[in-house]
This record gives C-alpha cells, structure tokens and sequence, in this order.
C-alpha cells in the first residue's frame, strides 16, 4: 500500500493507495478516530458488484448505518438529489457526528462533498473512489459541486474529507472507455512535471488496457502526488498556481459541450490537450520538435475518443462562455515545456481557429503538412 499525505492551511487527510485495501477501513476509521454513525452514498452500479463486499466491511465499525444508492451521472448533481439526501440524513436522525462515505465516481464524489459541507454545517467525509478518474482527480484538493440552470459545478464549496481510500480492485470492473476517460487526466499530469512520467506512461501506456494493478497503482501514485504539491500551494486558487491543472480543459469543457455531454470528460481532456499543444505552438511557446513529442501520448488514444468532426466557431462560441474567462477574454492554459505551464494566456480569434482547425486535421488523419 503507498499513501500520500495532502497538507493544505485549512486541512491535512491522507489518501491511501492499494490492492485490495478496502477490507482495512474499519482499521483506518479507528485510527483517525471518525465516527461511527454512517451514511454511504453509493453508486449503483458499484453496489451491484461489490454491494455484499462493502456492506459487510462497514458493518464491521458501524454502530448505525444508511445506504442510499444512485444512478452515477451528471444530472445526479442537482438541488434535487442533494433535497433526496438532506430528507434522508434528517428523516434517518443523522446529526453532526455522521460519517458520510462517498464510493463511487466523480459525479458521487461531487454531490457528498456538497451534502457533507452544507449539512448540519459540516459532516465528515470519506471519498472511495471506484473510477480512475475520481482517483486521479475528482476525489483529491477539496472541490464540491453541484450543476445548475445547464452550468456544470456552478454552486459548490471547499471541503476537504478526512481521508480518501484507493482501492484498485474496483477499477477491475470498469469497461475500457472508463479506464480511457480516467488516463486523459493522468496524461494532463504527465505535462505538468518532468518528462519522466510522460516518458514512462509513453512506454508503457498499454498495460492501461491489461489492467494491471502495479501500473494502476503507480499512475494514481504519481498524479496524486503532482495534484497534492499544487494544492497545498494554492488550496483556493488565490495564487493562480492551482490553475495548471486546467491544462487542455478549456478546448475540453467545450468539445463535451459541443457533443451534449455524449463525449466524457477524461475524453475531452484528451482532445483538449492536442488542441492546447498545438495552439501552444502557434503562439511560438514550443517548437516544431516539442509538438510532435508531446502529441505522440495522446494521439495513441485518437481512435478510441470519437470527436465530431467540428465547426470551429461554434466551438470558438462554446469557449467563449468558459466560466474561467475574464474581461470577455478567452484564457488558455499553455504548455512552454514539461513542468512549465502558463496561465492566464489571451489568444486572438484567429490563432484559436487555426489551432480548431489544425485538431480537426490531424484527429481524423487528413493531410497534416505544415501542422
């Protein structure tokens, strides 16, 4: 088992990492002395799997236990479910000593971070995440949310939970467009470091498919420890650091956008670092050799993440309305070299186009002389 210990100035928790590790919570719930009185909020396809499994480690600690179980998706992440929850918790006499046990992806991960910051002023928390991409991401620096009026996270808070538990036995169920989504973001990471990682996850990206845990575990491992070392430096972003991590997303959010939220977010991420890489170049940020360097990782997925083919400026359109733009600007996260990232970045219209149409070149192989 590896564990990395996420310091911020509001909160220190651990994340433990393992195979097979879920069957120690009871221990780790006594260790950092949480409570015992638990409500789990459970992601329905996990709970058909694993649902006896889980059940019968909690009962093992648990003097009072709940289970209430949702479909996993976007529309999940609305004042509706999070009325369904508050209703339960008060209905089931859960008060402020509750243990409130998130196991499942982002979407689960999201709507118990917002419930347990906001009930009863604040419940502990554990997030279990069961997706690469909550492992990786979601589950990790603080962030709730909930959608609202179409606007994805728009209502949230920061909230930390108390620990975050890994176990990669469960991402041994996940179907392969899962484990895709999940490494989109591990890819992200690989950018923001050293090329060791890229190098590495270039090398080695096929045991992806293979599930195998000891790379399974050393990915998770690797990004959690980049996620961990900019949020302690930037828990709020108030410096501007914690922005690094929205490398590739505003071409993503808008190509998920773009297909009604039929392409997944880790997906997008993919896509949308392709796009960042090239308008990267055609900024002169990067050189010629970079660029094809840097696209060999991502473009290995090319024929697993299905974009539409795309009308540059409706997608122009869609980033327009980034909710990380200011002053009616476009801001792009760029790349100058591995571990050197720039925020912030104002792009002219034309240069977005050009990257648009470049991405859609090169993603459906037509010819790419010149790019």
């Amino acid at each position: 088992m590896k564990s990395v210990l996420i310091n911020t100035i509001t909160k220190n928790y651990p994340v433990y990492i393992g195979n097979n590790v879920f069957k120690s919570l009871p221990e780790f719930i006594s260790k950092n002395n949480l409570p015992k009185r638990v409500f789990v909020i459970l992601d329905k396809n996990v709970e058909q799997i694993y649902g006896p499994s889980i059940k019968k480690v909690i009962k093992k600690f648990a003097v009072k236990q709940f289970y209430l179980t949702l479909a996993s998706s976007e529309k999940i992440k609305s004042f509706n479910s999070a009325n369904q929850i508050f209703s339960k918790l008060s209905e089931e006499g859960f008060g402020r000593d509750t243990l409130l046990v998130a196991i499942g992806g982002g979407t689960i991960g999201d709507l118990a971070g917002f419930i347990s910051s906001t009930y009863m002023r604040g419940v502990s928390l554990i997030h279990i995440p069961t997706t690469l991409l909550s492992a990786v991401d979601s589950s990790i620096g603080g962030k709730t949310g909930i959608n609202f009026q179409d606007a994805k996270n728009l209502i949230g808070t920061f909230y930390h939970p108390e620990m975050v538990l890994i176990d990669t036995i469960f991402l041994k169920s996940l179907p392969e467009k899962e484990l895709i989504s999940g490494f989109g973001e591990v890819i992200k990471y690989s950018f923001l470091t050293d090329k060791k990682f890229y190098s590495v996850l270039l090398s080695d990206y096929k045991l992806l498919m293979k599930k195998d845990f000891d790379f399974l575990k050393k990915i998770i491992y690797e990004s959690i420890k980049i996620k961990s070392a900019v949020v302690s430096k930037d828990e709020k972003e108030v410096t501007g650091l914690r922005k690094i991590l929205n490398f590739g997303h505003t071409f993503a959010h808008a190509y998920e956008s773009g297909s009604s939220y039929k392409l997944s977010h880790g997906k997008a991420v993919i896509a949308g670092i392709v796009s960042a890489l090239i308008l990267s170049f055609e900024k002169k940020i990067i050189e010629q050799s970079q660029l094809n360097y840097m696209l060999q990782l991502p473009m290995k997925f090319q024929s697993t993440v299905n974009i539409k083919r795309m009308n540059s400026e409706a997608i122009y359109n869609l980033m327009a309305h980034d909710k990380k733009n200011r002053d009616g600007k476009i801001q792009f996260v760029l790349i100058k070299n591995f571990g050197e990232i720039l925020v912030d970045v104002s792009v002219d219209k034309k240069s977005i186009l050009k990257s648009l149409e470049k991405t859609e070149k090169i993603w459906f192989k037509r010819a790419t002389a010149g790019l």
